[in-house]
């Protein structure tokens, strides 16, 4: 019960209850009766509140191997018309630095709306390429690594299964593809 009390004192507005607030549990339930809170909550003690057994379940071990990718990799994933290389920095970033070849840009604050709810057809319009299925295979980059792991994160939260993130990013292609 002390502890459905400290939570219930948390949500109580403030000025009317004050004093009853900060004087525990017996004025707490005359505050709680004040307010039309169920009786349950009310008079029962902990010991006869319903119980509720939570199970919580955990989806398979993620192999971190799995969700990164190297330069090798992505300088083969450049040439498969099959593999969607997404570059999350902002376009001057772009025009400053270079970008990986077949890749498309898509700022980090768009790739939820982009790949979440953009319809195909202007997904097709803007990119030059399909939409992504949710098994299509994404690597997102950026210029250190750091945002694209919050992409693919992004596409991860969005239903995308095969989405990956090129960790060196451009700052490690620039470096290996001179």
């Amino acid at each position: 019960m002390l502890a459905l009390a400290r939570v219930i004192r948390r949500i109580l507005p403030t000025s009317p209850c004050q004093t009853l607030r900060a004087a525990g549990t017996t004025n707490l339930r005359k505050c709680l009766k004040r307010f039309n809170i169920p009786s349950i909550f009310r008079y029962a003690p902990s010991s006869h509140l319903p119980s509720i057994n939570i199970v919580r379940s955990y989806s398979a071990q993620v192999n971190v191997d799995e969700l990164t990718v190297d330069y090798e990799y992505v300088k083969q994933a450049t040439a498969k018309s099959s593999t969607l290389i997404i570059d999350v920095r902002e376009p001057h970033e772009i025009v400053e630095h270079g970008k990986i070849p077949n890749s498309v840009n898509i700022p980090l604050g768009n790739v939820s709306p982009v790949l979440g709810t953009m319809p195909d057809k202007d997904f097709q319009e803007a990119y030059k390429r399909p939409k992504p299925a949710e098994d299509t295979e994404i690597i997102f980059y950026c210029m250190i690594g750091k945002r694209s792991g919050m992409a693919q994160q992004n596409a991860i939260n969005l239903g995308f299964k095969n989405a990956k993130n090129y960790l060196g990013s451009f700052t490690d292609w620039a470096s290996k593809s001179q």
